[in-house]
């Protein structure tokens, strides 16, 4: 295995590890002593992913992007926030959207925007995510909360900064839209024929 190749496959596996790893620090009955723990192994998976990108080639950013199903990763983000939060989060049904992407990069949008949902929802509310492709791939989350804006101070800021810069890197766009009462939306487009990487 060539050095990009193995980059790669470290990348991937330290995504993983990082999400399970903010999965169970999010457990509301996980020990105090526990979970100092785990924060002290996610920033170690931290640097080791930094060690990676400062070791990989110059163009393996590019290089990583890969034809992957949006639908398919929604769905592991959606078990995963099922394994942390109490929140109902279902993947809407349908056929694969296939784009050109960096799979850790989806990755990281799709669990902030799916953790912002479902604090916004709360316990007995639900968060449905759709995919749709036509000339365009779109990504939406709804949530069943109060409405962008008007939940719980600083539950949303900062995933969705996260998720702005990581778009803006590979070119995608964020548009959010709220309903008062209904609940908030956001939206993920990713234009025809792009490599996000």
């Amino acid at each position: 295995m060539n050095v990009r190749g193995l980059m790669h496959d470290l990348g991937h596996q330290m995504m993983t590890l990082s999400l399970l790893a903010d999965s169970v620090c999010e457990d509301g009955a996980l020990p105090s002593a526990a979970r100092q723990r785990m924060e002290i192994v996610k920033q170690e998976i931290f640097r080791i992913v930094q060690l990676i990108a400062d070791f990989a080639p110059s163009d393996a950013a590019t290089a990583w992007a890969e034809r992957v199903d949006i639908r398919a990763i929604a769905g592991e983000a959606a078990q995963l926030a099922g394994l942390t939060y109490d929140t109902g989060v279902t993947v809407e049904p349908g056929g694969p959207a296939v784009i050109s992407i960096n799979p850790s990069t989806l990755r990281r949008v799709l669990r902030n925007l799916v953790d912002n949902a479902v604090r916004a929802a709360g316990p007995s509310g639900q968060v449905l995510i759709r995919v749709e492709q036509t000339q365009e791939t779109v990504l939406e989350i709804a949530d069943t909360g109060p409405g962008f804006g008007l939940g719980p101070s600083g539950a949303s800021g900062l995933g969705l900064t996260v998720v702005r810069k990581l778009l803006d890197a590979v070119g995608g766009r964020l548009d959010v839209a709220t309903d008062p009462g209904v609940g908030a939306r956001v939206r993920v487009t990713f234009s025809p024929d792009a490599e996000y990487s």
